[in-house]
């Protein structure tokens, strides 16, 4: 979207009551939902729940149903959902949990030995990295779910907080919820950290906001928002003069504009920018209060949301403005959306290429929106991917059924077919839109 140039707020007549709005915004008046929202507390029992966030924009409310318990875990701080629709959630100790939802029986393992506070879902989906509340960094793989392995961290800071990924890098976070730590990036082969910002009162927690497509970073009473193209903050919000005690330490965007963010002092901080794109021009602002010894809440867009059910191909060609990206690499050759759109609605006439097409472009629609267990269809598409780049020209290639090549795309095509029709993920079979 449009980046809008930052105006930081400063407004402190604005902030008297526990929710405000702060822009008059036609486009905001017809916003309406109800929202389930997961999340932890640092201390007390249950301490993994659940709560139903209710925005009206043009009442301009936001108000949160009584908690809704999940589980109790030994301990729980960070907290996200597997690929495959379960929890994870970091134990306050050596240990990370596995909750099978909808709970409340949970599995756990250590974090090799470093202390496991928040939570990140690694861009593969195959592991989860956990931080401490300052601390080392380690990661747990999650199929099978199994102990960790702590990762010893060289370069600019040696214990961090928090890891968010963006515009293929990885970012991190080093400090307390209280803030003036420090911001930057850092490199998961080497794990080597290279410090963007230091001494800053925002950097805590931190999430991707498929919205802005920037990263959203929490600590204190300010969010910042950060750049990952240009790699500097555009826009920051300071919420101190509303005059309640906010601590923020984790929190997340929904992708539609809207930003939640856990306050350890038990409010939710709520942000709509749906219209300015901008934190530090938000379109409203809400505090309601959420519960006693808030800790995280658990993401609601990208990597860690929960993941819904795949598509089948047949709905992806019927719905072309739900599509979570706009072009797609198959083999060695990249398509637009137009293109794409147009291999869905070719006949298929004995080539096996636009029949593997079909499923191909659907499959990887479906690992861009993360739907359920899309780590599973990942070696399905490396070969599909593979066997394609054989090959110089576009899809249709006009591949008889009948040739080897032929033979492998059916059958590679079949396999993609089981996964967008739900085959591979639990409770999904019955959900799919029919083609």
């Amino acid at each position: 979207m449009l980046r809008l140039v930052p105006s930081f707020f400063s407004t402190a007549t604005a902030f008297g009551a526990v929710v405000i709005a702060l822009l008059s915004s036609a486009s905001a008046t017809a916003q309406t939902f109800t929202k389930t929202l997961t999340y932890t507390r640092f201390l007390g029992s249950p301490n993994v729940n659940q709560a139903e966030l209710t925005y009206n924009a043009g009442l301009g409310t936001v108000t949160l149903s009584a908690p809704i318990p999940v589980t109790h875990t030994p301990g729980a701080d960070g907290v996200l959902f597997a690929p495959d629709g379960d929890l994870i959630v970091g134990g306050q100790a050596d240990a990370v949990y596995k909750v099978a939802m909808p709970g409340p029986a949970f599995t756990g393992v250590t974090a090799g030995g470093a202390l496991a506070f928040h939570v990140m879902l690694d861009p593969s989906g195959t592991k989860v990295w956990t931080g401490g509340n300052l601390g080392s960094l380690a990661s747990v793989p999650l199929n099978p779910f199994a102990n960790g392995t702590q990762h010893p961290l060289t370069g600019d800071d040696t214990l961090i907080t928090h890891i968010v990924f963006a515009n293929g890098n990885a970012y991190y976070t080093a400090s307390l919820p209280t803030g003036n730590g420090n911001f930057g990036r850092i490199d998961l082969n080497t794990f080597t950290t290279t410090r963007l910002y230091s001494d800053v009162p925002w950097s805590h927690g931190a999430a991707y906001d498929c919205y802005t497509q920037d990263i959203m970073v929490f600590a204190n009473s300010t969010i910042a928002q950060f750049d990952p193209v240009s790699e500097t903050v555009v826009a920051k919000l300071d919420l101190s003069p509303i005059g309640k005690f906010i601590n923020m330490d984790q929190g997340t965007s929904d992708g539609d504009g809207h930003i939640y963010v856990a306050s350890n002092t038990g409010y939710l901080v709520f942000a709509d920018i749906t219209t300015s794109g901008d934190i530090s021009a938000p379109d409203f602002v809400g505090l309601p209060f959420l519960d006693t010894f808030l800790d995280d809440v658990a993401p609601e867009c990208g990597l860690g949301a929960p993941p819904a059910c795949p598509h089948s191909q047949g709905y992806w060609k019927n719905h072309a403005s739900a599509w979570p990206v706009t072009s797609l690499t198959m083999g060695c050759r990249t398509y637009t959306q137009a293109q794409l759109l147009a291999i869905l609605r070719r006949p298929v006439r004995g080539d096996a290429s636009v029949a593997l097409a079909y499923q191909l472009i659907a499959a990887k629609l479906n690992v861009a929106a993360f739907t359920n267990s899309w780590p599973a269809i990942a070696g399905a598409i490396q070969q599909a991917d593979t066997l394609l780049c054989t090959y110089s020209g576009a899809i249709p290639l006009g591949v008889r059924t009948t040739t080897t090549n032929g033979q492998a795309m059916t059958q590679l095509a079949l396999q993609l077919e089981a996964y967008n029709l739900g085959r591979l993920s639990p409770g999904c079979s019955m959900c799919i839109v029919p083609r």
